[in-house]
């Protein structure tokens, strides 16, 4: 047993007799970012996770890398004369890209879509501003109108209206042409006609 013993000690020892250990600094054929931190670090892609709506995402991991888009359209602006004579503003949006809008948290502390804001002037050039939140995702292709609160100011006393949709820009829109609109002229006290249509 012992002779067994004796010839296994002496394979190894013979096996091992030629092998040497040299660190990574004085092989430079040989490197690894574990033991070496001269060599640089391979570059790993983080694993993108949403657990956001909408979820554009299979088990929580983002199936694609484009980002969303939304084109939000403003397609037409429009007046009324409240029951007291203070103006009204109405806007109508339009969806027209890729990908809907959802409701998030919005820089005001409201939740929404988006928001449209009304700058009013008036002929003594006096300015308010009034603005209404879109409370509910907007659907691709969907149009949506939306009436801001009512002026302080009476329908007679405007003259100019500048409309604009995300004034915050918070909806990834890449054409903010077409998200303002314009109108000048004067109101009768009866009635407030203010229409453009894009």
């Amino acid at each position: 047993m012992r002779s067994i013993a004796a010839f296994v000690l002496c394979a190894a020892l013979v096996m091992f007799a030629g092998c040497q250990s040299v660190g990574y600094g004085e092989n430079s054929m040989l490197s690894s970012p574990i033991f070496d931190d001269s060599q640089p670090r391979p570059l790993r892609d983080r694993i993108a996770t949403s657990l956001s709506y909408p979820d554009k995402t299979m088990f929580f991991l983002v199936v694609d890398d484009i980002p969303p888009r939304a084109d939000l359209n403003l397609r037409a602006i429009g007046c009324e004369r409240g029951g007291d004579g203070r103006l009204v503003v109405t806007a109508s949006v339009q969806n027209q890209g890729a990908d809907f809008v959802p409701a998030i948290e919005l820089l005001t502390g409201d939740r929404g879509a988006f928001r449209v804001a009304a700058i009013v002037t008036t002929a003594n050039g006096g300015r308010e501003r009034v603005d209404a939140v879109m409370p509910v995702p907007l659907t691709v292709r969907a149009s949506v109108t939306l009436r801001l609160p009512p002026t302080q100011a009476a329908a007679s006393q405007v003259t100019r209206i500048d409309v604009i949709a995300d004034p915050d820009y918070i909806v990834p829109d890449p054409f903010r042409e077409n998200n303002a609109l314009s109108w000048r002229g004067t109101m009768a006290a009866d009635s407030a006609a203010c229409t453009v249509v894009r």
